[in-house]
């Protein structure tokens, strides 16, 4: 747990995710991790594999844009219209044509 947990704010996103319950305060919870490993021999630490894994996917810049995009841009329905919208519009706005402004196309008959 030591991995996970090394400061307050740890505690704080694992207790407002509902991963963890706290009846401590924050500080002395991750404190209570941080200690609970001390004078222990560990033989092997299992997930070293995964958090190298996590450590190796957080660091390419690619990912962190993509998690980004979804967090901001794809959370609800409205805002993925949006997007895809605003997508084709940029994308089909080298096709379009001037066009002369509508005053210049009516056509005034006089002929009483």
């Amino acid at each position: 747990m030591n991995y996970h947990i090394s400061s307050s704010k740890d505690m704080d996103f694992l207790c407002n995710k509902g991963i963890m319950v706290n009846w401590l305060n924050s500080e002395d919870a991750s404190q209570f991790f941080n200690k609970l490993y001390n004078d222990t021999v560990l033989k092997q630490f299992y997930y070293g594999g995964l958090c190298a894994e996590v450590n190796r996917y957080y660091k390419v810049i690619w990912n962190k844009w993509l998690e980004k995009l979804k967090s901001d841009y794809l959370c609800n329905p409205w805002k993925i219209t949006s997007l895809v919208a605003a997508f084709i519009l940029l994308v089909l706005s080298p096709y379009c044509k001037p066009h002369t402004p509508f005053w210049n196309t009516i056509i005034l008959d006089h002929s009483d």
